[in-house]
């Protein structure tokens, strides 16, 4: 069989349910892999290795069975709710016309879609899929599935969100709420998004910056499931501000991961939104360009860590396109490493990594 030089495992042009029920599109040979000879520790769990893929890509336990064996030996479930939300309109994905590094001061502002570049390293997509969600019913059977599929010191971590405006419960409420069902259903880790901006300026969108009122959230989850660890997922924002929503956080959490998206606005060159439907115009940017600003996250988390003696977990996601990028982050001092857009689009990514000789 001939490998294919290029590969889409997340098909952007096919929509997110074609996606969930017949993807990932990969059907060459799993690589192999270096024998392991030492395992790692992450929250107790041992695992082979310290890299994953974040929430994102990884529609059901089939998807994280097929990158477990890819050698991603963390993958995270995609983020569920505990009520069912369909997807935004396709396309949810669009490559964008960008051959270099965001700023911070480019954040919110407008970018223009672009072809699919030569370098799979280079690509920056939109990620607009509004955190869609099946009925709790279903995740919850699947996310045993996952467990199941996982190998030998592989572990699964599963991703929820809180669902502002039901009758039911409040938004806090449903955060612990959603984060219980997810323990129920078997989850070792909880990953909780603080920090999606696909969400046309909902509550839950904008907690990861509120030191107040995240930690109150993280309260209510930490009292929802006991002991099981809780990572918290954060976007951009300025070492001042950091500061404020980590010392908030830090005695209900035991990890942060950062950084989600970057949002941008994106229009196309004769000025409408490139994204259909009501409040897309502001979609979350990931892949190369946002690399730099991750890594300026990392290194604040980190030097917090450091600054108060702290042993918190550091998941460092966002921009890191190809081995090299990966081991970098690891040697700066973060615990975990994932990556989701080189990861759609490169198979053989975890091979590289584990291959990979500094």
């Amino acid at each position: 069989m001939t490998t294919p030089t290029q590969f889409e495992l997340y098909d952007i042009l096919k929509t997110y349910e074609d996606n969930y029920q017949n993807g990932p599109f990969f059907d060459a040979d799993y690589p192999s892999r270096p024998a392991i000879t030492q395992t790692q520790k992450v929250f107790d769990f041992e695992v082979n290795s310290r890299l994953g893929v974040p929430a994102g890509p990884l529609l059901n336990s089939h998807w994280c069975d097929v990158y477990a064996k890819l050698g991603f030996d963390i993958p995270v479930y995609k983020t569920v709710r505990s009520v069912e939300r369909a997807c935004h309109p396709a396309p949810n994905c669009v490559f964008l016309d960008t051959d270099k590094q965001f700023n911070n001061l480019e954040i919110n502002s407008e970018i223009h879609p672009g072809a699919r570049p030569s370098l799979d390293e280079r690509i920056t997509i939109t990620n607009s899929f509004g955190v869609p969600s099946l009925a709790p019913s279903v995740w919850m059977k699947d996310i045993e599935e996952g467990n199941r599929k996982m190998g030998k010191n592989q572990l699964m971590v599963v991703s929820v969100n809180g669902t502002p405006g039901l009758a039911e419960r409040d938004l806090v409420e449903d955060y612990g709420y959603v984060s219980a069902m997810a323990k129920e259903a078997g989850a070792k880790v909880i990953e909780v998004n603080y920090s999606c901006p696909n969400l046309g300026g909902s509550k839950e969108g904008a907690l990861f910056s509120d030191p107040e009122n995240s930690a109150l959230v993280s309260k209510k989850i930490r009292e929802s499931i006991g002991d099981t660890p809780l990572m918290i997922k954060l976007g951009w924002m300025p070492a001042e501000q950091l500061e404020k929503v980590i010392e908030a956080n830090r005695p209900y959490v035991d990890g942060f991961a950062a950084i989600n998206t970057i949002p941008r606005k994106v229009i196309t060159p004769d000025g409408q939104a490139a994204l259909p439907g009501e409040g897309r115009l502001q979609s979350g940017t990931c892949g190369f360009a946002i690399g730099d600003l991750a890594e300026e996250v990392t290194q604040n988390l980190i030097d917090l860590r450091t600054k108060w003696k702290d042993d918190f977990v550091i998941c460092s996601v966002g921009g890191m396109m190809n081995a090299e990028d990966l081991h970098r982050r690891l040697d700066m001092g973060a615990d975990l490493v994932m990556s989701a857009t080189a990861a759609m689009w490169d198979p053989y990514l975890a091979q590289k990594f584990h291959n990979f000789k500094k």
